[in-house]
């Protein structure tokens, strides 16, 4: 993840310090392990909540 985080860092030109890097990497592991269980959540054949009509009226 790391890597990741650099390789977006020098890309955009954040600058972000080697502590903020860890750091991030580290809240993302974090937030990976918190929404594992959404992610096995199966909504094939679920009709959404709010539906937008893309033609306009």
């Amino acid at each position: 993840m790391e890597d990741q985080i650099r390789k977006l860092n020098q890309e955009y030109g954040f600058n972000l310090s080697e502590d903020e890097i860890q750091l991030i990497a580290q809240r993302t592991a974090e937030f990976e392990r918190l929404f594992q269980c959404l992610y096995k959540v199966d909504l094939a054949g679920m009709t959404p909540l709010l539906k937008f009509d893309r033609e306009p009226s």
